[in-house]
């Protein structure tokens, strides 16, 4: 609770009327699924992450596309000259020309389009995976903006609070009941509440900033206050919420493809070390009267035998970084089995703290700030009792707030990890496996 005392001069000093009106003046708005998503179509058109990865996907399906079955054939143009000893060029033909194709043999071609497709999936997965680390980064930085926008709420709550405070210790001061202590008292948290706001508001600032950068926007937008969503359901752990976790999980879909990708890899290098087979054409012609003098078809192959220990190596190399491939998919998916328990514990302890603070801790602080007030205007207890009642309580009420935006904090991760929005309702605990 101390954590929180800190944030009470912040509620204090924003009953000051000139510095309520620099409040954001457009109206609150609902931190909704509908409102991420319309952030999102926003950010995806400009957001440089966004459109780094799916160039990198248009050039991989590029890559697909310029996979050639047949090679470039290659023309070849020569001319003959003998000695006198030799034959004649009118017998001979002195112009040389031909023609020479490598042949498609071995499924080598159907290899390598399979690795350029391997990795445009790779890359297409790697957009959806830039796309929903964006939709979480979206939602904690409208989160953030929330939470520091209900503390001016708060205050907005307190103002009568402070002015009826206020105006009764002046009053009482006057007619000689109360201390020049308890005028000065509260004059003093003003004080320092103006310095504590100025530290808010640079804070909100920062966050704004923050979220202008997420969509790339210009850094003048004028955001409008952000309301926190209402504390959510339980979320139960189970078998459900990992299967659904490691099947959608953008990032760990990246790592199995990058496997794939390179598991095909190391088939198209085995298949390197299989011949390559060429078809030639060539004939010959003489200049002197273009007559045709004699054709030749050739085929060639090339012998990669000799290099057969290293073509062994890249196999070895190869395969190696296939099995690298999917140790990092598997240590990712316990990462991901890990994330998803201390996600589901952590939501489930912001709960109970919010529950706890909703129906009882404030229930009883305003009842506490209640009797105190009650004491002391009728000079029964210390108008330093009143200030540490309401300390309490502005503290339990942004407890209250901090343990909500935590729940929907961890909401968040879960989401990015699952893919599933709502998550109270898709993984709610059973009560028929809980009764037995």
């Amino acid at each position: 609770m101390k954590a929180f005392h800190h944030i009470l001069p912040i509620l204090l000093i924003l009953s000051d009327p000139g510095l309520r009106a620099q409040a954001p003046a457009d109206g609150p708005l609902d931190i909704t699924p509908k409102l991420v998503d319309d952030l999102m179509a926003e950010a995806n058109g400009r957001n440089p992450t966004i459109l780094a990865a799916g160039a990198r996907a248009d050039a991989a399906a590029a890559a697909v596309d310029s996979v050639r079955t047949w090679e470039d054939p290659v023309f070849t143009l020569g001319v003959w000259g003998s000695t006198p000893r030799g034959m004649p060029a009118s017998q001979e033909g002195d112009i040389l020309y031909g023609i020479e194709e490598k042949l498609p043999l071995f499924g080598h071609p159907d290899l390598v389009r399979h690795v350029a497709e391997a990795k445009a999936t790779r890359d297409r997965l790697s957009v959806g995976y830039a796309q929903e680390d964006l939709r979480r980064e979206i939602t904690l930085a409208l989160l953030d903006i929330a939470l520091t926008d209900r503390a001016a709420g708060l205050a907005a709550e307190d103002l009568d609070w402070i002015e009826t405070t206020m105006a009764s210790v002046d009053s009482r001061y006057r007619s000689g009941k109360s201390s020049q202590v308890e005028w000065l008292s509260v004059e003093a948290e003003r004080a320092e509440a103006a310095e504590q706001l100025t530290t808010v508001r640079a804070m909100r600032a920062s966050q704004v900033e923050q979220a202008d950068r997420l969509l790339s926007r210009d850094r003048s937008s004028r955001w409008p206050e952000l309301i926190l969503p209402a504390l959510a359901g339980p979320v139960i752990y189970d078998d459900r919420i990992v299967s659904a976790a490691l099947a959608f999980a953008p990032k760990l879909k990246v790592l199995r493809q990058e496997a794939v990708r390179n598991e095909a890899a190391s088939h198209l290098t085995w298949h390197m070390r299989m011949p390559e087979v060429g078809l030639g054409l060539e004939a010959r012609q003489y200049s002197g009267d273009a007559g045709f003098r004699e054709g030749m078809m050739t085929v060639n192959l090339s012998l990669p035998w000799v290099n057969g220990a290293r073509y062994d190596s890249d196999v070895a190399r190869d395969k190696a970084l296939a099995r690298a491939a999917d140790r990092d998919a598997d240590a990712y998916a316990n990462e991901v089995r890990e994330d998803v328990h201390h996600a589901c514990v952590d939501l489930d302890t912001a709960r109970r703290r919010a529950l706890l603070y909703r129906d009882q801790l404030v229930p009883l602080a305003e009842q506490a700030l209640a009797s105190a007030r009650a004491a002391w205007e009728s000079n029964q207890s210390r108008f330093q009792d009143i200030l540490e009642a309401h300390r309490a309580l502005v503290s339990d009420r942004l407890a209250l707030t901090q343990a909500s935006a935590d729940q929907r904090r961890e909401m968040a991760e879960l989401t990015f990890l699952t893919g599933v929005a709502d998550l109270a309702s898709a993984f709610a605990p059973n009560p028929v496996a809980g009764r037995h």
